[in-house]
């Protein structure tokens, strides 16, 4: 674990330096750009640190010049590392080929000015493509069949709002945006697992007013993410339930007949917090009533597997940025979307949860951390319909 901490902590400043060598291969050796290079690079380094850990309430306009700088530049950078890594595996396939084929296919990408002229260009084209698909929330649609619905209801319709991370960038236009979809919907429940907050909302009255304004028949109801930890907890339940929202913290609560159930992010055990065993919540539930888990993080925690009938769960962003998405599927097994699992509880477990088959449904999410953009991740409110009916 600390060899992988070690290896995140340095990866940045590995990419910086990887960029600075295909950067000089095309403009040349020069001490007064390799000088300005490196300041830059040590400003961006330093200042997403900065940003992350130093409050400048008093200068909110600073803050926001300087996050807009800051990530916008980050995410240029990272965009044109993966550019570079591309035309540098290509360059290695030609290579591969010329000397198969004894062909020349090689030169075509030998120019390191072109290069870096291909590498420029895409990250620019991306970042502004980027900016542009953050701001186009959708509305993504899934259907789940259960027996589980109580009598003389046949659909529960659910709006699952995640990741908005309200903050410097995402402020009250784009929240609007947001629940324009969730409006559009006319879902029957308002549910928000984690991320809402990415700052200190003690005076966000316009956010507040928004979100109070929704006012769907089964109520608004959220948990925490590792966000809200950072903002501070206290404060972003306060502005939660200010917006009208019931924050469930290792509680339940009914909700149309279904019974829906929510934990804190595991953030909290780094804040001196000890919630109870989700499997011990779930295995008290009644056998006969649908089961709704939020849940921050799209993990299933041991011995919860055919406990509940569907998790909704959001964190990843689905990368946020392509490739960061390869990132996400390597430290999480969910994939976005939906996902259904054999139930592997045994015995007395299993029986009292009523042979349940478990499933996860993981969102892009609405907002954007860090980098304003969104490239290949399309931002998302999800419109889970819960159906009467037995699966085939």
């Amino acid at each position: 674990m600390k060899l992988l901490h070690l290896v995140l902590s340095l990866a940045p400043s590995l990419m910086f330096v990887y960029l600075y060598v295909r950067l000089r291969s095309a403009i040349g050796p020069g001490w007064r750009w390799t000088l300005a290079y490196s300041l830059l690079s040590a400003a961006l380094l330093y200042g997403s640190y900065f940003l992350w850990t130093t409050d400048l309430g008093e200068w909110p306009q600073l803050r926001k010049v300087l996050s807009y700088s800051v990530y916008m530049l980050l995410a240029l950078a990272f965009l044109m590392f993966a550019a570079f890594l591309a035309l540098d595996a290509m360059r290695l396939l030609l290579w591969a080929a010329d000397h198969l084929l004894s062909s020349t296919f090689g030169s075509i990408l030998r120019p390191p000015r072109l290069r870096a002229a291909a590498a420029v260009s895409f990250a620019l084209l991306a970042c502004a493509y980027g900016w542009y698909e953050a701001l186009s929330v959708r509305p993504a649609s899934v259907t789940v069949v259960t027996d589980r619905l109580p009598a003389g209801v046949d659909r529960i319709r659910i709006a699952h709002l995640t990741d908005v991370h309200l903050g410097w960038f995402v402020q009250e236009q784009r929240l609007e945006r947001i629940l324009e979809v969730v409006r559009g919907a006319s879902p029957d429940l308002l549910v928000c697992t984690g991320d809402l907050v990415d700052g200190n909302m003690e005076e966000r009255e316009q956010e507040t007013a928004l979100l109070r304004a929704l006012e769907p028949p089964l109520g608004k109801i959220a948990v925490t993410g590792n966000h809200e930890y950072h903002a501070g907890v206290e404060q972003a339940v306060r502005f939660m339930e200010r917006a009208g929202m019931r924050v469930l913290r290792g509680e339940t609560v009914a909700a149309g007949g279904i019974v829906v159930v929510g934990v804190d992010d595991p953030a909290a055990l780094r804040h001196g917090e000890r919630p109870a065993p989700e499997s011990e919540l779930l295995a008290s539930l009644p056998p006969d009533r649908f089961v709704l888990l939020l849940k921050h993080q799209p993990t299933v925690s041991q011995g919860s597997e055919g406990l509940f009938d569907l998790q909704l769960s959001g964190h990843t962003h689905g990368g946020q940025i392509w490739p960061f998405y390869w990132a996400t599927r390597a430290a999480y097994d969910y994939r976005p979307g939906l996902r259904a699992l054999k139930p592997r509880a045994s015995g007395e477990a299993q029986a009292s949860a009523g042979g349940r088959e478990s499933a996860v449904l993981v969102s892009n999410g609405a907002g954007t951390w860090g980098p304003p953009i969104r490239f290949m991740a399309p931002p998302e409110v999800v419109i889970v319909d819960l159906v009467r009916g037995v699966d085939e």
